[in-house]
């Protein structure tokens, strides 16, 4: 019985196994009916061109795709009559061949040669729920394909994208493992912040994730025209990222391999001669109140005595037992590796067959960071797998399944809980500080860093993206309509586990201080799931020369936000972190909320000829941030084009004006992201009080707050013109935009409030924003003959500025210490230096400072030979800031912007005989930077005495002799805070932050196919691949210009060196395909 059941199983097995695969076998012995060849026209092959036969009878359409020959092969196909067949590749026109009949048991052979497009026009480019030709387009939409990402050392999708896009402003923070990028379109969007939506493969996920490999194409949806059809989140531009898929042909594989090393970009460099960097310090103390600074004679003395006598340790002891400071350390040196490894790794496989495809990817990224003397490691983990199938030739269904990971596994920075470590080195990288004792033990200062670093324990950050796609597709009336319904999961759970422990130093021979930080394991998990539905149709008929196509659709979301964390002070275990392990009172608690949006959107294109050009977009979106009297908007927009260049009028010839086309749109999109998720609400907080009733602190809560009354949208609306040229036979291609944005109704705080009232004013859409920008980009690409074989370069630059004004805002005064309508954003204001005074009376024959430098007046009864002198604007013989306001600002006045004008990039491409050279420079035109009074790195002991010497100091101060000089006479805590002369923004001292950087110079060789063939490899490509090479800037070199923030006196930029810096990368790697 059961061998009877065991045979029958097998034979069932087998007989699907022959099923499954009897159909391929015979297809394989079958003779084609069409084979094939297609080449471009210096006669090379071409691999990946689709290739589509349709029977001109029955209309039926049959797909392929060439092989890694070049070639193709049809089977099956009805014989008997005459088919059309039709080739398409990106970057060449398209090629048919009609008329061409199949005769029963015979083999068609055709020979395809494809031309280089004219013009990039019949480019397919990436729109809001479709694709539309570039010649096709209205709106603002910028696109860029993979090239840009390939076989450079990034770490994520934004680094590749910095330069590439006009007007697509990217910028990093520091150069942090894994730091992700702050994204921007067109310049400031609102006083409330607000940025693009960001769309992977058509749903949100986190683009500092994505793996860059992945990634076929990212499109920049810049007007209102072309974004409005996604509503409420798009109010600031939309980033559409389509990641690859698999096409229709054999397996084909890839794998990249990128391996290198990093350097900082610019560090600080401090004296390392410790005896001339003290008695500098203790010069500017006596500056500042005329008095030595008897702790550092002491040093000073210390210090020549190991000068004379080398042998004497780095740290003596005096009679009390006192560690007596005396080394010569290089403390950034000492901090920092010289070579931080990278190391990057992608392999994808690919097919399909005509009715299905199939992508599969993996990608690993290890990220060394810059300390010596802990890890600071970020690795990240892509996986990516697209299925498509078509069910019947009116159904296709597919799959997008992915799944990222983020770890970043590093010391704790933060040595007290308020200031970093980077802070700390800048503050205690005095040369005659040394690191350890003689015992081995951190010193003081080297606890503080080092040993916070090595002691102070760790946080372990993982980021994970877990995301799946499923999608229907349609097609009814012979393929002119289409039902497409799809519906994204995506959850991003984050988990944070930081055990902070106490550090200790040696104060004195075998004494241990513990430092006063706290000691604590706390762990925290973020989890937001986001749901997406997408219901949409499109429909296109043509006649008569016009062109229609209509799409509608429905988009549903909600988004659930879950956080929660707990704490423990008191860890048993240094190195095993764990609640269990802490003996303290455990402190926890969570947030939780629920955000959905819905929109009915619709599209509708007419053209004439491809002559008049028109489309229709607008939504109606609903959000629950809003009360139910204003939670749905309706937002609309036009746009149109008029494609001269196919006017019966326009006789310039094909070969200098391809194409010229002129555009123009305007429309209008809410902003719903403007403040938390229940603004409508008033809310209450409960916390413990301190009152004990019963054995038990009580609970209390207090009196909610006021809310809006008639809170509503946010709009922005936008008008565009523009203009798109195709020239010189398609070598040249230029586009050119002039936008103008207004958003309104921007929320913020309302009209002050009686004060007998007892609760502060709610928020009120109470302010407008203007901003005016335009962008230009340019491409050229020729090729020729070199020792009779061709020779291909292309140039790429982009070129955008924009600037915003305050057209309404409650401010009536104009006080310089808010918005105030007139206000170009960035403003900074300040005082003119006329140099410094170079006589101790010269002041005599001056206008008074004493309303800008009251300490220093206090000190010395007035200023002094070698200090900064101002100039007195309004002529009242005074120094003054007048009532801070714009019409009355004493002697300051406009300075400077910090907002970044002129962003540029300038891509240069090289290709000859299988070797390549890209060549890439991105850069800022014009900006403005005041560096605050943190920023340590660059005022020293001007800040106060006991700061570091940084070697752009000495012989840079005024003195009698050198009266040219960059600073001041040396005088401690000029620039410490108010009332100070050097911590008044002023001229002298502010940075001219533009700059170019040689963003990525890339070198290869591909190797002959004759000779990777015998080993099983389509293509083989070596090259080596740099970032951030160099730069060009007039800025102070103790500042990376790249990374200095809108606010130049934060902690979060690397103005005041309190930053990881940024990184230069050299990498060699190999791309293979199989």
């Amino acid at each position: 019985m059961n061998m009877s059941k065991n045979n029958k199983t097998r034979w069932r097995l087998w007989s699907i196994f022959l099923l499954l695969f009897t159909p391929g076998i015979l297809l394989a012995q079958e003779k084609p009916a069409v084979t094939g060849i297609v080449q471009n026209r210096q006669g090379e092959t071409l691999i990946g061109v689709s290739v589509q036969a349709l029977n001109l009878e029955t209309g039926k359409k049959y797909q392929q795709m060439t092989d890694e020959k070049g070639t193709f092969r049809f089977f099956q196909l009805p014989s008997g009559t005459k088919y059309r067949f039709t080739f398409s590749y990106i970057g060449y026109s398209k090629l048919q061949l009609d008329n061409n009949t199949i005769k029963a048991n015979e083999t068609l052979s055709l020979l395809a040669k494809l031309e280089a497009s004219a013009d990039s026009l019949s480019q397919v480019v990436v729109v809001g729920y479709g694709t539309q030709k570039k010649g096709a387009i209205t709106g603002a939409i910028s696109q860029v394909g993979s090239e840009v990402f390939e076989n450079r050392p990034l770490t994520n999708v934004a680094q590749g994208l910095q330069g590439t896009i006009p007007n697509l402003n990217i910028t990093f923070s520091d150069g942090q493992p894994g730091r992700g990028a702050d994204i921007n379109v067109r310049g400031y969007t609102s006083i409330n912040g607000g940025g693009p939506l960001i769309l992977i493969d058509g749903t949100p996920g986190d683009i500092n994730l994505i793996n860059p490999e992945d990634v076929a194409s990212v499109t920049v949806l810049k007007d209102a025209a072309s974004a409005a059809i996604y509503g409420a989140r798009a109010a600031f531009g939309v980033v559409l990222v389509t990641t690859r898929s698999g096409k229709n042909g054999k397996l084909r594989i890839r794998y990249s391999d990128n391996i290198g090393w990093s350097t900082p970009t610019r560090l600080p460099h401090v004296m390392t001669d410790a005896l001339e960097a003290t008695k500098l310090q203790n010069a500017s103390a006596k500056g500042w109140n005329g008095a030595d600074q008897a702790g550092l004679l002491t040093i000073i003395d210390y210090l020549q005595k190991r000068k004379d006598d080398p042998s004497l340790p780095e740290l003596g002891v005096n009679a009390s037992g006192n560690y007596i400071k005396g080394a010569n350390t290089d403390w950034y040196d000492a901090f920092y590796n010289d070579q931080q490894l990278f190391d990057k790794h992608y392999l994808s496989a690919s097919g399909g067959t005509e009715k299905s495809g199939y992508f599969v990817s993996i990608g690993y990224l290890n990220q060394k960071g810059a300390f010596k003397v802990a890890t600071d490691d970020y690795k990240r983990y892509s996986f990516r797998l697209k299925l498509d199938q078509e069910l019947t030739p009116w159904l296709q269904l597919s799959n997008n399944t992915e799944f990222l990971q983020g770890d970043y596994d590093t010391p704790n920075k933060f040595v007290d809980g308020t200031y970093n470590i980077w802070r700390f080195l800048a503050l205690n990288a005095n040369p005659y500080e040394a690191i350890k004792t003689p015992n081995g033990n951190y010193t003081s200062a080297g606890s503080k860093v080092f040993g916070q670093l090595e002691q102070g324990g760790r946080t372990y950050n993982r980021d994970r993206q877990f995301k799946n796609t499923f999608a229907l597709k349609t097609n009814f009336l012979n393929n002119s309509l289409h039902v497409n319904a799809d519906y994204t999961i995506l959850v991003t759970p984050r988990n944070v586990q930081t055990q902070n422990l106490k550090t200790y130093y040696e104060t004195r021979p075998n004494v241990m201080v513990a430092n006063a930080a706290p000691d604590y394991y706390q762990e925290s998990n973020t989890e937001t799931m986001n749901q997406t539905l997408n219901l949409y149709a499109d429909y296109a008929r043509s006649f008569g020369g016009h062109n229609f196509k209509a799409l509608v659709g429905f988009n549903q979301e909600i988004n659930k936000y879950n956080y929660m964390f707990a704490r423990r002070d008191n860890n048993i275990q240094p190195g095993q972190g764990s609640l269990n392990l802490t003996t303290g009172t455990p402190s926890l608690g969570d947030r939780k909320n629920e955000v959905a949006t819905r929109g009915y959107f619709y599209r509708l294109n007419y053209d004439y000829r491809g002559k008049y050009l028109l489309e229709f977009n607008g939504r109606y979106d609903g959000t629950s941030r809003y009360p139910d009297t204003s939670r749905f908007g309706f937002f609309p927009s036009v746009s149109a084009g008029w494609v001269i260049s196919n006017e019966n009028f326009f006789t310039v010839s094909p070969k200098i004006i391809s194409s010229l086309k002129l555009r123009a749109s305007y429309g209008s999109l809410g902003n719903q992201i403007t403040s938390g998720a229940y603004p409508y609400l008033p809310t209450m907080s409960v916390s413990t009080g301190n009152v004990i009733l019963d054995g038990a602190y009580q609970l209390r809560t207090g009196a909610p707050g006021l809310v809006p009354f008639a809170l509503t949208w946010e709009k922005a609306s936008t008008f565009d013109i523009g203009i798109d040229v195709s020239a010189l036979a398609g070598r040249l291609n230029m586009g050119f935009d002039w936008y103008d944005r207004r958003t309104t109704n921007m929320l913020t705080k309302g009209k002050t409030l009686p004060a007998v009232l007892g609760a502060s004013e709610p928020n009120e859409n109470a302010a407008d924003l203007s901003t005016k920008g335009w962008e230009f980009s340019l491409g050229w690409k020729d090729k020729f003959q070199v020792a009779g074989k061709p020779f291909t370069y292309a140039v790429n630059v982009v070129l955008s500025d924009n600037t915003s004004h305050i057209t309404r805002f409650d401010n009536p005064g104009k006080l310089l210490n808010d918005f105030y309508v007139g206000q170009t954003l960035g403003e900074i204001w300040g005082y003119r230096t006329d140099g410094f005074f170079l006589t101790d009376d010269e002041y005599l024959k001056h206008a008074d400072q004493r309303k800008v430098s009251s300490i220093e007046y206090a000190l010395d009864g007035h200023p002094l030979a070698g200090d900064v002198k101002f100039w007195d604007r309004d002529g009242n013989n005074e120094i003054n800031p007048g009532g801070s306001s714009v019409d009355n600002p004493g002697d300051r006045y406009i300075i400077g912007n910090s907002t970044p004008r002129y962003a540029y990039g300038a891509n240069f491409n090289f290709a000859w005989n299988g070797i390549d050279l890209t060549v890439f420079f991105q850069g800022i035109g014009k900006r403005d930077i005041w560096p605050g009074s943190t920023a340590i790195v660059f005022w020293g002991p001007y800040q106060a005495y006991y700061q570091p010497m940084y070697d752009h100091l000495p012989g840079n101060y005024w003195t009698p002799e050198n009266t040219n000089a960059y600073f001041p006479r040396l005088r401690a805590y000029q620039a410490l805070s108010s009332g100070r002369s050097l911590y008044q923004t002023q001229t002298r001292y502010l940075q001219n932050a533009a700059y170019t950087r040689l963003k990525n110079l890339a070198l290869g060789y591909t190797i002959p196919g004759k000779w990777t063939k015998h080993i099983g490899m389509n293509t083989a490509r070596l090259f080596f691949s740099g970032q951030n090479l160099f730069e060009w800037t007039k800025m102070h070199k103790v500042f990376d210009p790249e990374g200095t923030g809108s606010d130049p006196d934060s902690s979060t930029n690397s103005g005041t060196g309190f930053v990881s810096p940024f990184n230069r990368t050299y990498t060699f790697g190999i791309d293979i395909n199989f």
